[in-house]
């Protein structure tokens, strides 16, 4: 019995049922009908990186320890890896077990560790660094299939997006040829591919599929609009292929970290934490000028403007961190706030806000006995922040980091999450983008993450035709350990989604649990400058950095 997960990024019901009830997706279509499938809730934000990590773990981000694309330090920030995560992943607890193991491109697993089998790593990983394990593993597949690729070429901009798309379906055309090789010339007993061009494209095109977005423009939806079936129509017969490798005792998973939806703008949180007296910035004369120039227009904004009208935002993203710190540093940022008197900031690109919590972060102002009154003060005031395109509030819930988190590492989440207008609005990643407090998106994105993603499953011992409701993200790693015959780690958060199976398989095969395993974090690996800032400026060029 052997197990294959196909992970496709973001990919959301939303587009897909419309779309598979009209004949175009019908892989998913059958998936639908001889399977089971249902909504599968995503962490809290719907990052890439925290939901990936919780997969591969079954725990949520205050155990496994990944919260974001970044680790915050006090106005600043590195790159999350493997190493970060503090928990055992699926791969390897299957490894333990003798289970021979092929993973590839799942985000947050570069570097690449050891497991019984094969690791091609992700779209956090440095083009010329050892991405797989064992090393080399690719080298005798490139003369046939072509120099692997880790993430896209061509970054959106508007008018170029005959090029953006053809660019995402070689991504994944490619990606598809060396899972299909790998499959067909390694053993396995669970293998897992990943495809991130569904949610690069839905960033860039949501627009044109949705005829109530603002940025909405029918000429340019009359052209443009079936781009993002295309690409789903590509997923969906790569699939097809996929399946078609399964035997009849096999089982097929099927599922998104998050979903999508429509971007209506960016809410520069840090501008309203100003206004609020929440933030304060250095009183020195260098920082009132570069505020005063910030209110005049000197902004990341206005920047990348400027870049797009001259077509040279491909290249800015190449160019090295030096250079760019050089012209980021000229706006105004977090090394202009003033620490001794900043109660709270935020940081990241959904709407997480930190107190300046003394003991926790290097320069804190709040007092611990002072931490409750101060959030909730903070909280309140966020709440009233008003929606720019409606008579109520933009803020539809605060949730406090001990809702969304638990576990050794909940402290290091954000103490505030915010959701804005339904995820229609999120925040600017870093200090803002210019001084509106809603802006429009930077790189002009019109979709963006949804909490609930897609789950379809369908094989020996699975239901047919039945949906399923309630399903987590870290109910995977658990269901899938079930399946295959292994005991649950008691310390996993997830639970087996024992309603997938048929009734006689269920009471045939009860679900065991084994004690978890206390784990410390593996010795971390440590970004050399060039890998720090090829992945950041990646992670920019996508959007995830502003």
């Amino acid at each position: 019995m052997r197990i294959l997960v196909v992970g496709l990024d973001g990919a959301t019901f939303d587009v897909i049922r419309p779309w598979a009830a009209a004949g175009h997706l019908p892989t998913l279509a059958r998936l639908i009908e001889q399977g089971v499938h249902g909504e599968l809730a995503s962490t809290l934000p719907p990052v890439t990186a925290p939901a990936w990590s919780s997969f591969m773990t079954g725990m949520n981000p205050g155990r496994h320890g990944v919260f974001d694309f970044i680790r915050r330090r006090q106005g600043g920030f590195d790159m999350v890896n493997s190493s970060h995560i503090a928990a055992r992943t699926l791969w390897q607890l299957l490894s333990e077990a003798g289970r021979r193991v092929g993973v590839m491109a799942v985000p947050v697993t570069y570097p690449p560790s050891a497991v019984n089998g094969f690791m091609i790593t992700d779209i956090l990983s440095p083009r010329q660094a050892e991405i797989t394990y064992p090393p080399g593993l690719l080298k005798c597949y490139e003369d046939e299939l072509g120099p692997y690729r880790i993430s896209p070429d061509v970054q959106y901009s508007e008018g170029n997006e005959d090029a953006f798309v053809a660019d995402l379906l070689m991504l994944m055309e490619q990606r598809a040829r060396y899972a299909l090789r790998l499959m067909q010339d390694h053993p396995w007993d669970f293998f897992m591919v990943h495809f991130v061009a569904l949610d690069v494209a839905q960033h860039a095109l949501w627009k044109f599929i949705d005829p109530d977005h603002p940025r909405h423009d029918p000429q340019a939806a009359q052209r443009y609009g079936g781009s993002l079936l295309t690409l789903y129509q590509k997923a969906d017969a790569i699939l097809a292929r996929l399946w078609e490798r399964l035997g009849s005792e096999d089982m097929l998973l099927v599922m998104s970290d998050h979903g999508f939806g429509p971007l209506h703008g960016t809410v520069n949180l840090n501008n309203f934490l100003l206004q609020q007296g929440f933030l304060h910035l250095k009183r020195d004369a260098a920082t009132r000028l570069r505020y005063a120039l910030f209110r005049r227009g000197i902004t990341p904004s206005a920047a990348y403007r400027l870049l797009v009208k001259l077509g040279v935002q491909d290249v800015v993203v190449r160019v090295s961190k030096q250079a760019r710190n050089a012209v980021v540093g000229r706006f105004l940022g977090f090394d202009a706030v003033d620490w001794s008197r900043t109660q709270a900031y935020a940081m990241g690109h959904v709407g997480q806000v930190f107190i300046n919590l003394r003991g926790r972060e290097p320069q804190g102002s709040v007092a611990p006995e002072e931490y409750e009154a101060v959030r909730r003060r903070v909280a309140d005031a966020l709440c009233q922040l008003p929606h720019p395109a409606a008579d109520r509030p933009l803020v539809d819930e605060v949730i406090l980091q001990e809702q969304a988190y638990q576990g050794p590492h909940a402290g290091q989440g954000a103490d505030l999450l915010l959701i804005m207008d339904g995820f229609r609005y999120i925040a600017f990643p870093m200090f803002a983008s210019d001084m509106r407090l809603v802006a429009p998106q930077v790189r002009g994105d019109s979709g963006c993450h949804r909490l609930n993603g897609i789950l379809l499953a369908c094989g020996a011992a699975v239901r047919s035709g039945v949906t399923l409701s309630g399903a987590r993200i870290t109910d995977l790693a658990p269901t899938i350990l079930y399946r295959l015959g292994l005991p649950v780690p008691e310390d996993m958060d997830g639970r087996v989604l024992i309603e997938m199976f048929e009734p006689g398989f269920v009471q045939n095969a009860p679900v065991r649990k084994v004690a978890g395993e206390v784990v410390t974090r593996r010795p971390q690996h440590e970004w050399q400058p060039d890998e720090a800032a090829e992945i950041e400026n990646r992670l920019r060029g996508l959007g995830y950095l502003g």
